[in-house]
């Protein structure tokens, strides 16, 4: 996903360098600012969040509520995809109890087929692991209404399961995060630069001779930050425009001139 901060609009790209010039800033440094911005924006853009976040305000990464938002999403994806066998405890039933014991998946599963009053009646039954769970994921990481789920064993795996699905939210953010950092921007909140490394986000850096920035970041929940990439850049490029013809002014109104 690899982008060019500088969106192409050849009329918004012919303002801004004309303004860099008239103000004698350093363009890499501009350039590496701008697309330290974009790459906060974009992580904003990126669940979870309450409700999709406007691009204008203050720089951020987040918005208010967002990890809670994600760690609701995750235990209901992850409790739609995944169902409990439970405990040997939880079973009065003696092959059930003995099967859970050996870990028996063949034998559980065919005393369910015959289950019809159960909610776990025909469904597949596996010992749990994290291979198994992503299975049930589409590439978005996210579970698909109308998956069938699948009886996993035993309840001890598929809880600690469950507790590392929620320890991955902000993990899509930090791709973005990582990069906008890189680019001279703050850290982001803990939730999500917890996950820097597990993330990776190449960035090239703008150079006098070459005044271009490029970053990327691959993570499953990109998807809604992709599909607002073109605005997203718009509003950046927008809003460095108007920051720079803000800056002309001034220097302008310190020089004795009037300004409108």
């Amino acid at each position: 996903m690899a982008k060019n901060f500088a969106v192409d609009s050849t009329l918004f790209k012919a303002k801004a360098k004309k303004l860099v010039k008239q103000l004698k800033i350093d363009e890499p440094k501009l350039v590496r600012e701008q697309a330290g911005l974009l790459a906060q924006l974009l992580a904003k853009l990126t669940p979870p969040f309450k409700t999709f976040p406007k691009m204008k305000g203050n720089p951020m990464y987040t918005t208010g509520g967002a990890k809670g938002v994600g760690v609701k999403a995750v235990k209901a994806g992850f409790n739609s995809a995944v169902k409990r066998m439970g405990t040997v405890k939880s079973w009065t039933d003696e092959g059930i109890k003995a099967a859970i014991q050996r870990g028996d998946t063949a034998y559980i599963q065919k005393r369910l087929e015959y289950m019809k009053g159960s909610v776990k009646h025909g469904l597949r039954v596996r010992m749990y692991d994290d291979k198994m769970r992503n299975m049930q994921r589409n590439a978005r990481g996210r579970v698909n209404k109308g998956t069938r789920p699948i009886v996993a064993l035993q309840n001890a795996d598929v809880n600690k399961g469950l507790k590392r699905a929620v320890n991955n939210v902000g993990i899509a953010k930090a791709s973005f995060a990582l990069a906008a950092l890189r680019l001279g921007r703050p850290k982001a909140p803990p939730w999500i630069s917890r996950h820097f490394s597990k993330v990776s986000s190449p960035v090239k850096m703008p150079t006098k001779n070459s005044p271009i920035a490029r970053f990327s970041s691959s993570a499953k929940g990109l998807d809604v930050a992709a599909r607002r990439l073109k605005s997203a850049e718009r509003f950046r490029m927008v809003a460095m425009v108007k920051r720079l013809e803000f800056l002309v002014k001034a220097d302008a109104k310190k020089a004795g001139f009037k300004t409108k």
